[in-house]
């Protein structure tokens, strides 16, 4: 009897070892097809070569340095935040074993920052793709969007204005565009017990990006100033910023769809208490 009972706890012990196994084997696998997924991302095929730089260009064409190598370009289209007008003519993300990315002389005007480009976690990024794409995350509608979003009682310059929102719904659907954020912090958030500026607007960003992806969005890239190579001469984006970033969207209506999200609504008061300023411009990517 007692043999018996034995080979049965045996028997038992396996069973419940293969189920464990079983889990997690495909808890693992799991795993692997979120980080696949994330991996995939636009904002992680920005590999560089050494040193990598933010560089917005007025005039020119054939600014780059010889041995710069650019990792994303984009033409800007119109200001949509921050400015009447874009100023800017290119965006590019340059890297190469190059003291300065680009030549002067050139150009009309030029930006350069040296940047560290940040991406979330790939399975983490993986899941919100994943959520988005399955429905679990809805997709807002984009059959009511604002055509004046001045009034909802944040902060205007953080918004755009209803002659920015007229300019971008009158482009086509087919207008998928990336948007370039310039941005810069307060040193310390406004309105919130403690905590710096860029905290706050990290708490905003999270949210931000998951209903980017709700829309159908993508991150392109995010990149933190390390050091600035080229100050503007003129224009709105004058003087210091401290990051730089830019989203692409599906269409006009996907990036006025965000502001049916409550989560994302309510998330706007960290981005008011963490921004002190920022200009944003509608690009094509080349």
């Amino acid at each position: 009897m007692r043999l018996g009972r034995k080979s049965k706890n045996t028997s038992i012990g396996r069973i419940e070892l293969a189920a464990f196994l079983i889990f997690a084997a495909a808890l693992a696998a799991f795993a692997a097809l979120l980080w696949l997924i994330g991996a995939r991302e636009p904002v992680y095929r920005l590999r560089a070569d050494g040193a990598v730089w933010f560089v917005a260009v007025r005039g020119g064409g054939d600014e780059l340095a010889p041995g710069a190598r650019v990792l994303w370009a984009a033409q800007s289209d119109f200001a949509f935040i921050g400015a009447p007008d874009a100023y800017w003519s290119r965006f590019l993300i340059v890297t190469g074993d190059v003291e300065t990315p680009i030549v002067e002389g050139r150009f009309e005007d030029a930006y350069a920052a040296r940047v560290r480009l940040i991406a979330p976690p790939r399975m983490a990024l993986g899941l919100i793709k994943l959520l988005a794409t399955s429905g679990i995350l809805s997709r807002p509608s984009t059959d009511d969007v604002a055509a004046d979003v001045q009034s909802l009682g944040f902060h205007a310059e953080l918004m755009p204005s209803s002659a920015a929102i007229a300019t971008l719904l009158a482009r086509p659907q087919s207008y998928a565009p990336a948007m370039v954020n310039f941005l810069r912090y307060h040193t310390d958030a406004k309105g919130e017990r403690g905590g710096t500026g860029r905290a706050a607007y990290r708490r905003y960003g999270v949210v931000a990006m998951r209903t980017v992806y709700r829309t159908g969005g993508h991150l392109l890239f995010y990149g933190m100033v390390e050091a600035i190579f080229r100050q503007a001469s003129g224009g709105p984006t004058m003087g210091a910023w401290d990051d730089v970033a830019a989203m692409r969207y599906p269409n006009p209506r996907a990036i006025l769809s965000m502001e049916h999200v409550p989560a994302y609504r309510a998330a706007l008061v960290h981005r008011d208490a963490g921004l002190a300023s920022t200009m944003v411009v509608a690009s094509t990517p080349l």
